[in-house]
């Protein structure tokens, strides 16, 4: 029997019979007890491992609810990271840099532009790679991953005539040839051409992802679009002890520009791994303009895009409920949330077993829209750090009654609707839960700008949407998100309380320890 007794603390415990403690005890990866250092001392055995937190705070682990984990290792391990490049000349000098130092590399893989940051304030085009690699195919993602830019020797792969996918664009330029430019389902097109990713080189971004989120207190994360190859990745891994976090796998249902959709996935539910939800995508991402909206970009004719059919979306997503499978949709704009709720409302007279659907993003839900959600208890997975990492993409491109209702976590919360919060990193490079919660508090942009500031929570909801918030979307808020007794041992140590300091002085508190299980695993 392991024992753990942590006092002279301040716990958050996010209990509501006991908010506040100062001692925690732990046994065999649970929490035993919680509650005043006098009263629980009598009983911890002699030989429980002691920690004095010293007046350190402790609180339940993060948990990043939407999170590309294999994405985020293969920026730390293997694609060149281009996130913060302020011209194309720069991103061009660093994609010639890294194609030299990887001869060998059959394409040339790079993510992390983003326009509006661009000195130029446009996209990359084919002619601008071709000036640095105009023999080894190179593709470029743009940092929403819903838009990327090929050069000349990757689109002479490609079999012509090009025909756009439907819910996917075939940018032109002023000759009608393409210029390199593709969004949304037509990223597909590559699919079979880019190199295919082994179980080995998987293997080694979660590990690296991993460790990473350790190191700012995640012990949870949902990886919200997995496709067959990396599911059985996750499944060897946590067979053979290798996840040191909790990890939800969502399986993705239709691959980029296909007709059909993959097999639905094997249910699984175990400490470390949980299958038990499929994604769809009905849109694409504000800050590149195709997020699908009811009310045209500002200053344009543009909607953005739709990328399911309705009729195929329901049949799919019917399929899917009735298997047993949670719902977890990407929609970002107006157009594409009505389209989801409508599919949602026309399963909910099926779904017997009472399933939670999710949204993720939920960018521009209408007061209308919240209703239906609670109503059909639709949780709510958002991401904060959009505000600051990609506010100054909504500023140029949302129109002012679209800016002022913008990501409305106010909102969501009035209306009772569940709110998790995650970082959906690597569309963004900060990953930190303390940096996304100064965002909910502040929603200021990089450069300091404020975005519909009636829309701002406190700071003890924003901490509950990382905790206990993200545990409900995945339906572990039993087992997560509380310091309870009965609950796992999941818990960070803070060098700050964050309830006693300015929200911008969040960004700046350190995680001293994460500890999984009952068990450190980081600090």
């Amino acid at each position: 029997m392991e024992q753990v007794f942590f006092f002279n603390g301040h716990l958050i415990t996010q209990d509501h019979n006991q908010p506040i403690a100062d001692a925690l005890w732990v046994e065999n990866s649970k929490i035993k007890a919680v509650g005043k250092e006098t009263d629980l001392r009598a009983s911890i055995h002699s030989s429980a491992q002691q920690v004095n937190l010293q007046g350190k705070t402790l609180l339940p682990a993060f948990n990043d609810a939407h999170i590309h984990l294999w994405k985020v290792g293969d920026l730390l391990r293997f694609q060149l990271d281009l996130r913060g490049v302020a011209s194309i000349p720069d991103l061009l000098e660093q994609i010639k840099h890294f194609a030299a130092i990887h001869l060998q590399a059959p394409w040339i893989l790079a993510r992390g532009f983003n326009e509006l940051t661009l000195a130029e304030g446009r996209m990359p085009t084919r002619e601008d790679l071709d000036k640095v690699l105009p023999d080894r195919p190179c593709f470029v993602v743009r940092t929403c991953a819903h838009i990327a830019v090929v050069n000349t020797a990757a689109l002479n792969l490609l079999s012509f005539p090009l025909v756009a996918p439907s819910g996917g664009e075939i940018r032109l330029d002023a000759s009608g040839q393409p210029n390199g430019i593709f969004t949304e389902t037509s990223l597909g097109l590559f699919r079979d051409l880019l190199p295919p990713t082994t179980p080995a080189t998987y293997r080694e971004m979660i590990l690296a992802a991993q460790d990473k989120l350790l190191s700012l207190g995640i012990a949870a994360a949902t990886d919200p679009a997995v496709a067959p190859d990396l599911m059985r990745v996750y499944r060897e891994m946590e067979q053979d002890g290798e996840l040191k976090i909790r990890v939800n796998a969502i399986a993705m249902r239709v691959p980029d520009g296909a007709a059909n959709a993959f097999s639905l996935p094997e249910p699984f539910d175990s400490d470390f791994l949980k299958v038990n939800a499929v994604k769809f995508f009905a849109d694409g991402g504000l800050s590149g303009k195709t997020a699908a909206l009811i009310q045209p970009y500002k200053n344009t004719a543009e909607h953005g895009v739709l990328r399911l059919d309705f009729d195929f979306f329901q049949q799919l997503a019917e399929q899917a409920q009735d298997a047993g499978f949670k719902i977890a949709t990407h929609a970002i704009g107006d157009q594409a949330i009505e389209q989801v709720l409508q599919v949602y409302e026309s399963i909910a007279a099926k779904n017997v077993k009472g399933l939670k659907h999710r949204i993720e993003h939920l960018g521009l839900p209408s007061a209308e829209h919240l209703v239906r959600m609670r109503t059909l208890s639709i949780q709510c997975v958002s991401q904060p750090i959009f505000l600051e990492e990609l506010g100054g993409n909504f500023i140029q491109y949302l129109t002012a009654e679209y800016l002022d209702r913008v990501y409305p976590y106010r909102s969501v919360l009035d209306a009772g609707v569940t709110l998790a919060f995650s970082s959906d990193a690597p569309v963004v490079k900060e990953i930190s839960p303390l940096h996304g919660i100064s965002n909910a508090l502040m929603r200021t942009t990089a450069n300091g700008l404020v975005i519909a500031p009636s829309e701002a929570i406190s700071v003890e909801e924003a901490i509950q949407a990382y905790t206990l918030g993200a545990a409900a979307a995945n339906d572990d808020d039993d087992k997560m998100g509380r310091l309870q007794t009965g609950y796992w041992a999941d818990f960070v140590i803070l060098d700050r309380n964050p309830l006693d300091i300015l929200p911008d002085q969040l960004k700046s508190v350190q995680v001293l320890g994460t500890w999984v299980g009952g068990k450190k695993m980081f600090g």
